[in-house]
Parts: structure tokens; C-alpha cells; sequence
């Protein structure tokens, strides 16, 4: 790529070649957001990072005209900004891009800004939203907020989140929700929750949040909990989509980047992925409509004879089945339900495979292989 192309464009195309994408703009919005969290000399460094973790002195290689020290220097300024991950300690750190979504944007919580989080939001709605939404593997599911809502109790233990939770060997973390510190910033609070200590984090995830400062460490109790108030909260329960999740999110659809994009598309459960659609037995339903206020998608219809299900609309996360006093209400298997892969590296394979093809894949994995920057 020319140097003399401006060094905040050639990350942007850097960082679009991503299993998840960092598309350009007619506006320049992504380049703002860049200049905001990057220096350009850091931005020179970032240029040499890979997708996979490396050592410093394999990036510093690439680095034309820096010494390592230089490198080594700017790899943890970046990292200490989280604009970058970082893994290990001492000679065994290693160094790696982030995507901008789940990553450099989740990963500035607590130092968000007014100005950034503008800029995040028109860049959601002018570019990034579709890429995000594009690729068919989302990085998160939603599951029920009460499994006990699927009357059949065909659940796999990776859409039960109480199940999850209580066979999971921890630490167990939570940290300030990004989201509605954004809104906050915005003076557009969350109309849901006063709480914003509710992202959780699990295992190894968790254990490297402790490390940093940025995670509060809480007992598996209180885990189980938080599963309680999303509940009452009227909160859709989003874990990453995986079978051992790293997180749980609980999120609402006025505060929540993905929710809030999903819902201004025509069916929005193309686009999230969850096992379950909500099923109304019409003779049972007293037509109080009180699950209308709850549904963070409006797939109930009401007001028209007994509720009705808009499954174009339906996400699965049980919050209306919660609220239903004669039980009309309860939650389905969709007719395509899937597992997901068992961790993280095996959910990026399958969203590489979607964004760049089997081909593409076998290409980035022969770069790989061979120790090459991909």
C-alpha cells in the first residue's frame, strides 16, 4: 500500500480485512474515530499488527524505520489505551489488532468520551451497522431469560444462562456496561435499568478484566442474580455465541448498539441469533397487552382479539412469557435451531468462513501457518 496514502485510511482498510469488517464512509466518520483513539505513530505500529497474537520482535520487523524499543514503546501505549489486545506477561506478551465491535469499542469502557461515542453512533448508522449485521455468524445469541419458559425443555445447556452459570468454573467479573455509559454521555439514559455495573464476565476473560482493574470480581451468587433482574428489568440476556461463553451481557433496546440497530430493520430475527420465537395459545390470552410494553423488538401485536407474533420480529428472549398472567404465553424451538461452536476461536472461523468464503479461509490460515501478517 502507498505511504503516501494518509496512515488513518490505510488503518481503517487494515482493520476492514477483519473477520469482522471496518468499512469506509462517504463521511470520513471512521477516520475521526481512529484519530481519536490513535496516534499516528501508533497508528504506523498498529499497521503491522496481525489478527493472530505475535511478540514484538516479529511486528517490529515490519516496522520500516523504528527501532524495536520504538515498537515495543508504542505497543504498550496502545495497549494500556485498549485499542489493541494484549495477552500474557513479560517476554511472553503478545500483540494483536482488535475489531472494532466486539473490541476497541467495548474495550473503552470507563474512558468513553461525549465526542466519541457521537461519532460511534453516526458511524453505526451510516456504515457499520450493515457490516456488523451482514455476516450470517453473529458473535453473540440471545437466550431466554428464564429457560423454564420453553415448555417442552428441549434447552441445551448453551441457551439455559442459569445453567450456564451455575456449571461454569469462573472467576466471574462484572464491569460498567459501555453502552449505557454512551447514552449517558448523551444525556439519553437508559429508560430500563439505573443499574450499569451488569456485563459479566467468565473465566479467563474474566480473570484478565481482574487483572487490568477494569472488572470488579463477584461470587457466583451474584451472577445468578443479575439473571434475576434482567428478568424483572425487562433486559434481553446476550451471551457470546458460544457453548462456554465469556461474557453475558444484559442488554436493553434503547441503550444496546445491536439491539438498536436490529430493531429498525423489518425482521430483525434474520439478523440476531437465538433457538427460540415466542407462541401465543389465543384462547388463553386475556388481551391485556402488558407483554407489548416488555418485547424490546415490538413482535406482539395487540388491541385486535388475542395477542399475536410477529416471528419476522421475534427474537426469543422470553421477556413477554415472564409477564403473562393466564400463561398464553410461552417460547418455541425455531424449525432451524443450531449449537454453537464450543469457544471463541472456533466462532471467528466460522465468521471468517462467512465474510471471506472456504477458499479465503484456507488462504488466511496458510499465512498463518507460515507466520505471515494477516
Amino acid at each position: 500500500m502507498p505511504d503516501g496514502v494518509d496512515v488513518y485510511r490505510r488503518l481503517q482498510q487494515h482493520l476492514d480485512r477483519m473477520p469482522v469488517g471496518f468499512p469506509a464512509t462517504a463521511s470520513g466518520v471512521e477516520l475521526r474515530i481512529l484519530r481519536r483513539l490513535f496516534t499516528p505513530e501508533e497508528a504506523e505500529v498498529a499497521l503491522c499488527l496481525s489478527a493472530v497474537p505475535e511478540r514484538p520482535a516479529r511486528i517490529a520487523r515490519r516496522a520500516r524505520g523504528r527501532s524495536r524499543e520504538e515498537v515495543q514503546a508504542a505497543l504498550s501505549s496502545m495497549a494500556e489505551k485498549r485499542v489493541i489486545l494484549a495477552a500474557g506477561r513479560g517476554e511472553r506478551r503478545r500483540f494483536s489488532k482488535a475489531p472494532m465491535a466486539i473490541g476497541i469499542y467495548e474495550m473503552q469502557v470507563d474512558r468513553l468520551t461525549k465526542e466519541l461515542q457521537q461519532d460511534f453512533e453516526d458511524y453505526a448508522r451510516e456504515a457499520f451497522g450493515r457490516a456488523f449485521l451482514a455476516v450470517p455468524t453473529r458473535q453473540m445469541r440471545t437466550v431466554p431469560v428464564n429457560a423454564t419458559f420453553v415448555p417442552e425443555r428441549r434447552v441445551g445447556r448453551y441457551d439455559d444462562a442459569r445453567a450456564l452459570l451455575a456449571a461454569a468454573a469462573g472467576p466471574f467479573a462484572v464491569l460498567n456496561c459501555v453502552c449505557r455509559q454512551g447514552k449517558d454521555l448523551l444525556d439519553q439514559p437508559c429508560r430500563q435499568s439505573s443499574d450499569r455495573r451488569v456485563c459479566l464476565t467468565l473465566g479467563p476473560v474474566a480473570g484478565q478484566a481482574i487483572a487490568h482493574g477494569s472488572a470488579q470480581p463477584v461470587p457466583r451468587e451474584r451472577a445468578l442474580e443479575m439473571l434475576d433482574r434482567a428478568e424483572r428489568d425487562g433486559l434481553v440476556v446476550q451471551p457470546s455465541n458460544t457453548r462456554d461463553p465469556a461474557f453475558v451481557c444484559f442488554c436493553c433496546s434503547c441503550c444496546c448498539g445491536v439491539l438498536m440497530m436490529a430493531r429498525q430493520l423489518p425482521r430483525p430475527a434474520e439478523y440476531l441469533h437465538s433457538n427460540y420465537q415466542a407462541a401465543v395459545e389465543a384462547e388463553v390470552c386475556a388481551e391485556c397487552a402488558t407483554c407489548a410494553g416488555r418485547c424490546p423488538m415490538d413482535a406482539l401485536r395487540t388491541g385486535d382479539g388475542p395477542t399475536r407474533v410477529d416471528l419476522d420480529r421475534c427474537i426469543g428472549c422470553g421477556l413477554c412469557v415472564s409477564t403473562c398472567s393466564t400463561g398464553a404465553l410461552s417460547l418455541r424451538p425455531r424449525p432451524h435451531a443450531s449449537a454453537p461452536p464450543r469457544g471463541l476461536a472456533g466462532l471467528y472461523r466460522r465468521i471468517t468462513v462467512d465474510r471471506f468464503g472456504v477458499l479465503g479461509t484456507a488462504r488466511i490460515l496458510g499465512r498463518v501457518l507460515l507466520g505471515r501478517q494477516v
